[in-house]
């Protein structure tokens, strides 16, 4: 019997400052690109906010109950084979948790996630 394909890219450097930088490594493996296109794959939308939720309660704790999401954007589709970085910033006292996928300079997709009050 084979592995389930691993639901979240390897981080490959980790950055703290005013914000979280994640590097990620967008391997063909991971289950977000399987059947999302056939012949095209693209890490959907819906899998790029998962992993910003993840990611985020992973590193500043519970964000509390999710509420919805502001300004999302999808500017260019994430790729198999790519090195992109997560960036990541929380604001606990209004429950948003700012993220946003660059390649360099170049913004992929980014938005905030919505929070209610945290556990």
């Amino acid at each position: 019997m084979s592995a389930a394909p691993p639901t979240l890219p390897a981080v490959r450097a980790r950055r703290a400052g005013p914000e979280l930088v994640l590097t990620l490594d967008l391997d063909p493996a991971l289950a977000g690109f399987q059947g999302h296109f056939p012949g095209d794959p693209i890490l959907p939308g819906v899998v790029q906010v998962d992993w910003a939720a993840r990611f985020g309660a992973e590193a500043f704790g519970p964000l509390g109950e999710f509420r919805g999401l502001a300004q999302v954007k999808f500017h260019r589709a994430l790729r198999p084979g790519r090195r992109v970085d997560l960036h990541l910033a929380f604001d606990p006292a209004r429950g948003q948790l700012r993220f946003a996928f660059r390649d360099g300079a170049e913004l992929l997709s980014g938005g905030t996630l919505l929070f209610g009050a945290r556990p």
